[in-house]
């Protein structure tokens, strides 16, 4: 009977302990995990100094107490205004001085977090470039007076911009850096060299330099003074053409077109003969140097 009663005894005592574990169980699985919202540490904007041009970005630390993988909210503000959404900035209006700063809000999939505010900044401003140069005239001769350089350039900005030349003539460098150059004080000659760098400069920056080269050219020869008519006897003409060079270079003449007896000397450019009765007509000639410079002049020959 006592064997009874401790038999009983144990079998009541272990289906207490199995009812008692198998309630913690439904106890434990009745709780609900909780979810602790994503932290935002720290937000920065890159670059540091942006341009109008530059791509503006949000630099984001933060942590999740359960290890969540984190996405964000990232609005921008320009000047105080929403203008938009995303991890990244570029925007067309953007302007030298405007102030931006972005709001970025953490999610973890099932909270979000505190919305944190990026530090303001301010866009700086860009340096002009020049795109290209114009030089006018074209093309330089001892006898050109002035040469003038004007550049195509872009500012990102939009500011106004002026052009600065850093002159060099011959080797010399020159203090004027305005983008006009008299040439007759520096006595030229053919094939001299003149170099330079060119600026544009918009009051707080100032662009790469450009640089560029002329060269004087050969120059054609010409009238030392304008002929369009001269006066000489038909039948016995004398005539020396008022051409010269100005690199002093050799010249070569020659008669295009012009009555039958009329010629010209090659080496002086005197046209001599005679045109019988013809008491007034047209003569063309050319003259020519040695690098193949010409010029043709067309003047009427007419009786005293």
């Amino acid at each position: 009977m006592k064997f009874f009663a401790k038999q009983f005894f144990f079998i009541l005592l272990v289906s207490l302990f199995v009812v008692h574990c198998g309630n913690g169980k439904k106890q434990d699985q009745g709780k609900e995990k909780t979810n602790t919202p994503p932290v935002i540490n720290e937000v920065s904007l890159l670059p540091l100094n942006p341009t109008v041009q530059s791509r503006i970005q949000a630099q984001i630390l933060s942590t999740d107490k359960e290890a969540d993988p984190i996405t964000y909210t990232v609005k921008w503000f320009l000047n105080g205004e929403k203008i938009g959404e995303g991890m990244s900035l570029t925007y067309d209006e953007v302007r030298k001085g405007d102030k931006i700063f972005a709001e970025v809000t953490p999610y973890d999939g099932k909270a979000y977090g505190k919305s944190v505010m990026s530090n303001e900044i301010i866009i700086g401003g860009s340096p002009p470039r020049i795109i290209s140069l114009q030089v006018a005239p074209e093309s330089l001769f001892v006898t050109t007076p002035r040469v003038v350089v004007s550049a195509l350039a872009e500012d990102p900005d939009k500011d106004s911009i002026r052009i600065i030349i850093h002159w060099v003539v011959k080797n010399e460098v020159i203090p004027d850096t305005t983008n006009a150059l008299d040439l007759k004080r520096f006595g030229l000659k053919k094939n001299d060299v003149i170099t330079g760098s060119a600026f544009v400069d918009d009051g707080e920056f100032r662009s790469e330099g450009f640089l560029f080269e002329l060269i004087i050219a050969n120059a054609p020869p010409v009238f030392t003074r304008e002929v369009d008519s001269v006066k000489c006897a038909p039948d016995s003409i004398y005539y020396k053409l008022p051409i010269f060079d100005p690199d002093e270079d050799a010249i070569t003449y020659e008669i295009l077109d012009a009555p039958t007896g009329i010629m010209i000397d090659q080496n002086t450019g005197t046209i001599y003969g005679s045109a019988g009765e013809v008491t007034s007509f047209e003569i063309t000639i050319r003259a020519t140097d040695t690098d193949g410079a010409y010029m043709e002049a067309q003047f009427t020959l007419t009786s005293p």
